[in-house]
């Protein structure tokens, strides 16, 4: 009775933790939040769960439990209703795993085309995570959608995910009238972790002058640096959210950038990266960092002084754990805003009515 009774106190209490999160008062659909919040809690301890009996890299065994996890909730959901008519298929684009969708309405005209990356810090969900997203946009522009099954972290490290969506992106747009699209009318999209691929993505396009020219590129909410955690947008986040909560903190992010540099994010790369230790004092007092991170460059409203602390100082960091990253972090496909040169490139950071306007 009395082992009863202790399992279920800390089921209880494990329950009270999930369905709890602190809940900011600007979000108006509170249960909604809940309910996501405790679905990444979960996700989340089941890989700690998964580490504690496994052996090798904790941090990987983590990612790879929730990433497991994540796809037993979400790949096997129904979500047909998202673009009724919309015809779902396998593919493989030059040896990248994709689904593609075919809207119902039928034309003799050729259709644009968008090809989407999904979100989850290259690290959870798959494709078919993103299922409904992928309908919904084919339905509602009358395009083919190619939704994009790249690997994951820690398993597929830079550059692994940056190859496997231009070799899909590349043999699309070389394919495009095999499957009755227009060329000239293909673009590229994600969130988060997606629309870091899709940046990238197109920088790779517009210099490989054998394919024509994305569209456009549309970033949502997108990832594009790992060199500084303590942008007032994070320094905001943690004093609304609390530390460690929300659905992607700033540890969260670390984690992914972490598995997506190394293939790990063990303790000595994750308390580096929480203090910008990562990066050294050189670069901080670069002409490109300067130019291109510096807090000052944002407009003052931005640095709101009921939470903004100011950046790290730039004699702050290990400039000798630097030397062996710097190669990884200075290349523009892993951080794209470090590319010199922009023209030509068709960024568009809104959605909304854009994308019908321009590919149609």
């Amino acid at each position: 009775m009395g082992r009863f009774l202790l399992c279920l106190a800390i089921g209880c209490a494990l329950l009270a933790y999930i369905l709890n999160p602190s809940v900011p008062d600007g979000i108006e659909e509170r249960w909604k939040y809940r309910l996501v919040a405790a679905s990444f809690k979960l996700y989340h301890l089941v890989g700690v769960a998964y580490s504690v009996f496994t052996s090798g890299d904790q941090s990987a065994n983590v990612a790879i439990a929730t990433q497991a996890a994540v796809c037993l909730a979400l790949d096997h959901v129904s979500t047909e209703h998202e673009g009724p008519g919309v015809i779902r298929t396998r593919g493989n684009f030059n040896g990248t795993r994709v689904y593609i969708y075919q809207p119902p309405q039928s034309s003799d005209e050729l259709l644009p085309g968008f090809i989407y990356f999904h979100g989850g810090g290259l690290s959870m969900g798959t494709a078919l995570s993103f299922d409904g997203i992928a309908r919904k946009i084919s339905s509602r522009l009358n395009a083919l959608v190619v939704n994009v099954d790249y690997d994951n972290t820690p398993k597929n490290k830079f550059p692994g995910p940056i190859r496997q969506a231009f070799a899909a992106v590349k043999w699309f747009l070389l394919h495009a009238r095999e499957y009755g699209v227009d060329p000239r009318r293909i673009a590229v999209g994600g969130d988060s972790a997606g629309g870091y691929l899709s940046a990238t993505v197109s920088h790779l396009v517009h210099d490989d002058k054998t394919l024509p020219e994305l569209k456009l590129q549309i970033l949502i909410y997108p990832w594009t640096q790992c060199l500084d955690f303590h942008f007032p947008s994070y320094q905001k986040y943690t004093k609304e959210f609390e530390v460690g909560e929300g659905i992607v903190c700033r540890e969260g992010m670390i984690m992914f950038c972490a598995l997506h540099a190394w293939g790990s994010a063990r303790p000595e790369l994750f308390d580096r990266m929480m203090t910008n230790s990562h990066v050294g004092p050189s670069f901080k007092k670069s002409a490109l960092y300067q130019q291109t991170l510096a807090h000052g460059l944002l407009p003052d409203s931005y640095r709101n002084s009921s939470y903004y602390e100011g950046p790290s100082p730039s004699d702050q960091g290990d400039e000798e754990f630097w030397k062996t990253s710097k190669e990884i972090f200075l290349d523009p496909r892993f951080t794209p805003h470090f590319r010199k040169n922009m023209t030509g490139l068709r960024l568009r950071l809104r959605w909304k009515h854009l994308v019908k306007r321009t590919l149609l």
